[in-house]
C-alpha cells in the first residue's frame, strides 16, 4: 500500500516539475522584445516595420500584412504561392521568401539593417 502511494507521490512531483519547466519556457518566448519586420527586394532593405502596429504592405506584386504581432503573405502575383502557403511567423529569424517575385521578410530584434 505504502509502495502504491509513494509511486503516485513521485508522479505526481515529476508532473509538476515538468508544467513548472513548460511555464517558465513560455514566459521566456513571450519576453517584451521589440521585434520588427524588414522586407528586402532584390536583396535591398525596403522598408522596417514595427510589429506591434498591424499595417498592410505591398511590395512587387506580394501583399503583406501585419495582423496580432504576426506577419503573412496575403496574396501574391507568383503562380506558385509557395510565399503564401508559408503561413503566419513571428519570432526572430523566421523568414517568408517569394523567389519569383525575389521579396524576402525577416523578423528582427533589431530597427537597425543587419542584412539577409
Amino acid at each position: 500500500m505504502h509502495k502504491k502511494r509513494n509511486d503516485i507521490i513521485l508522479i505526481g512531483c515529476i508532473v509538476i516539475f515538468i508544467m513548472i519547466g513548460l511555464f517558465i519556457i513560455l514566459i521566456q518566448m513571450q519576453k517584451k522584445e521589440e521585434l520588427y519586420v524588414k522586407i528586402y527586394f532584390d536583396n535591398e532593405l525596403v522598408e522596417t516595420i514595427n510589429m506591434n502596429k498591424d499595417k498592410e504592405f505591398y511590395v512587387n506584386g506580394v501583399e503583406i500584412v501585419i495582423h496580432d504581432k504576426k506577419v503573412y503573405v496575403e496574396n501574391s502575383t507568383c503562380k506558385d504561392h509557395v510565399c503564401m502557403h508559408q503561413g503566419k511567423i513571428w519570432f526572430p529569424g523566421q523568414t517568408i521568401t517569394c523567389l519569383p517575385q525575389r521579396v524576402v521578410i525577416r523578423i528582427d530584434g533589431e530597427g537597425v539593417d543587419v542584412g539577409i
